[in-house]
């Protein structure tokens, strides 16, 4: 189910558990959507959705930039900015780098919602109906 993305992340912003559930199930969400559209492509699987309980991981992370890449070459490519690896240990995301996932997956979004309902449809049915 899509959740408008945060857009407008500031420094004194913190980055909690229903963040990373909408960053996770809004790149499912448009990977499905382009799936209608576009040839299959391979996809990281990120998982259940977090609870109070779970970690973030770096790898974790590192999944939303490689599906987010995945997409955006995959569809009709965008420029939705540079993939940033993350390691343990070592400083976690930050607001801008939020910032640039979410503009991208609502940039994505955005047009494959253009794609799929600007489509044309015939107003009629090709071929010869068949008597029962």
């Amino acid at each position: 189910m899509w959740v408008t993305p945060k857009i407008d992340w500031k420094a004194t912003d913190y980055f909690n558990i229903q963040d990373y559930n909408r960053i996770k199930n809004n790149l499912n969400h448009i990977r499905s959507m382009a799936l209608a559209l576009y040839p299959y492509f391979t996809y990281a699987d990120m998982g259940t959705d977090k609870t109070y309980s779970d970690y973030f991981y770096a790898d974790e992370i590192n999944k939303f930039e490689t599906n987010l890449e995945d997409i955006n070459t995959h569809t009709f490519p965008r420029d939705i900015g540079e993939s940033v690896t993350f390691y343990d240990n070592q400083p976690f995301i930050d607001y801008v780098e939020l910032n640039r996932i979410e503009k991208g997956i609502n940039t994505i979004y955005q047009g494959l919602y253009g794609h799929i309902t600007g489509r044309r449809r015939l107003q009629f049915r090709l071929g010869r109906r068949r008597a029962v």
